[in-house]
């Protein structure tokens, strides 16, 4: 997801989507998970 300077979360475009699922998830398992997600509007947060 992209981050813009404010700190607050930007939602992705169409284009932007299909091409996550086309060239940036290449596991089934990935696609899948994210698939979940953008359906049940979930958010994806990385722990640091």
């Amino acid at each position: 997801m992209k981050i813009n300077r404010f700190g607050k979360a930007e939602i992705l475009n169409p284009q932007e989507i299909t091409l996550l699922f086309t060239e940036g998830l290449v596991k089934p398992r990935d696609r899948a998970l994210f698939g979940v997600c953008l359906y049940a509007a979930a958010r994806i947060t990385v722990s640091r």
